[in-house]
């Protein structure tokens, strides 16, 4: 009987061993100050969110496919990309329909001025991004575009 007792023991303390590995695993923010809940236990501040910025949600305006000619020394390189500009609402991405010849027409013009060495690292694309941006809402005339997303890059 006494065999038994300590069978039956160390099977609950095994079960409760693990169900709390269980809970300091994956829930960490149960246990405040432990080493899984942020590093704080590590001497590391606690991440936080800003507060002040906010997730706004965001429209999705397509624009159709650009190919242009980059500018290149040598042989002849092309882009081919597809964009989607992030409004706010519906009423913008209407409008957005209604600028889409002078959108088009700074795009074209911007891209055609890039060579293919500034386009190809990581670093060059975000900088287009940032730069086309700025051009689709000059050519706008306000800032309606509050984000620039490529669906397609390629070079050729």
């Amino acid at each position: 009987m006494n065999k038994k007792l300590v069978i039956i023991g160390a099977g609950a303390l095994a079960g409760v061993l693990s169900a709390g590995a269980g809970v300091y695993f994956f829930k960490p923010d149960l246990f405040p100050g432990s080493v899984g809940s942020n590093g704080a236990a590590a001497g590391k501040p606690a991440k936080t969110e800003p507060k002040d910025k906010k997730h706004e949600s965001e429209v999705g305006a397509e624009l159709e496919v650009f190919v242009v000619n980059l500018a290149s020394s040598g042989q002849g390189r092309y882009l081919r990309t597809t964009l989607s500009l992030g409004v706010k609402s519906e009423r913008e991405k209407n409008k957005i329909k209604e600028f889409t010849g002078p959108i088009r027409h700074a795009v074209i013009m911007y891209l055609t001025e890039r060579k293919v060495e500034e386009l190809t690292a990581p670093e060059g694309k975000e900088k287009l991004r940032h730069a086309l941006h700025e051009q689709i809402n000059e050519a706008i005339g306000q800032k309606l575009v509050s984000s620039v997303y490529f669906k397609e890059f390629l070079i050729q």
